[in-house]
């Protein structure tokens, strides 16, 4: 490659993303030239061909070509069977066939999809044979680790120093129990709420309760602070899988409960009542009552640190640069 193509910028798409993705390719942008010593533009034509696309799983998903298809059915039929160990045999998620490089990423609890992908930024604390980094939500969304952002679902920005100090946060003005801010009615987040009310009223805002606009994240923030708790349980449980949930619930001033798995160790877990540290949800529950009736009790959860360790991008730099060595500006 010639002086002068390694000097231009590199361009980059996005794919199978939310719409509007908004701020993230800023974000990505900048990690991608952090990592390539590259200047990275972001290309938003569909239709052309591009150096990097990073996919997602949103939206109109690329599945294996008509060959692999058809492969797969003729081999199925045979003896010898289908041969998985080729990549682009695959029934999963199959990259684009507009970039010359393909990054999976997701925001969701999804596992990477086997496929001929140059690696993946996921939730996943796998390798996957070196190929993934792990990259919880919460480092892009609810923190200042690849650059200073405004959190999209509080409205303010969140800082890794600020989330590793103790603070002094006050109990008497907290007059209210707890404040849920969900947009999906997952059955046992459901289940959580009811229990939950049984001791105290529960507050709940969002999509599920027709009774907000998720665009005005700051009232998100302003109105936590009339409260002892908020409720940040995560979609699911898988282990690595951490969002914005935690984080952001903390950083209203409140005690987060929680329900999440986070064997990185990233989260303190004395600055939330996490309910997988229970036997069930039973249990859990009387903690909560116990806390919320005890000003000290609830005054040394809600002034710890939220972290317990300050994350950084080494490995998240390191398998991309492996992924895309032939770009990198040395």
């Amino acid at each position: 490659m010639s002086l002068y193509k390694m000097k231009t910028a590199l361009s980059v798409s996005f794919a199978n993303w939310p719409n509007p993705i908004g701020s993230s390719e800023e974000i990505f942008a900048s990690l991608l030239s952090l990592a390539l010593n590259r200047e990275v533009v972001v290309e938003t034509d569909p239709h052309k061909v591009v150096d990097i696309c990073i996919e997602s799983v949103y939206g109109k998903k690329v599945l294996p070509s008509f060959q692999a298809r058809a492969y797969r059915y003729l081999a199925s039929h045979s003896k010898s069977g289908i041969d998985f160990a080729n990549r682009k045999y695959s029934p999963n998620q199959q990259p684009s066939r507009k970039a010359r490089y393909s990054i999976f990423f997701t925001g969701e609890n999804e596992r990477p999809p086997y496929g001929d992908w140059d690696c993946y930024l996921s939730f996943d604390l796998n390798s996957y044979g070196g190929k993934n980094a792990y990259l919880p939500l919460w480092w892009i969304t609810s923190s200042d680790l690849i650059g200073p952002t405004i959190s999209p679902y509080l409205g303010r920005p969140i800082t890794i120093d600020e989330m590793l100090k103790a603070r002094d946060v006050d109990f008497i003005s907290r007059k209210k129990f707890c404040v849920a801010f969900i947009g999906k009615a997952y059955p046992f987040r459901m289940q959580a709420i009811a229990a939950l009310s049984a001791i105290g009223k529960v507050d709940v805002y969002g999509g599920i309760a027709r009774n907000s606009n998720r665009r005005a994240a700051l009232a998100k923030f302003e109105t936590a602070q009339k409260y002892k708790f908020v409720f940040a349980f995560e979609n699911d449980l898988f282990p690595g899988y951490v969002t914005e949930k935690a984080p952001e619930a903390w950083a209203t001033g409140a005690v987060p409960l929680y329900w999440g798995s986070d064997p990185a160790g990233y989260l303190n877990q004395d600055a939330m009542i996490n309910l997988s540290n229970f036997q069930n949800l039973e249990s859990f529950t009387e903690r909560v009552r116990d806390v919320a009736g005890n000003s000290e009790l609830w005054s040394n959860i809600a002034n710890q640190p939220i972290l317990k360790r300050k994350p950084d991008l080494d490995e998240v730099l390191s398998v991309l640069r492996k992924a895309l060595a032939p770009l990198v500006q040395r």
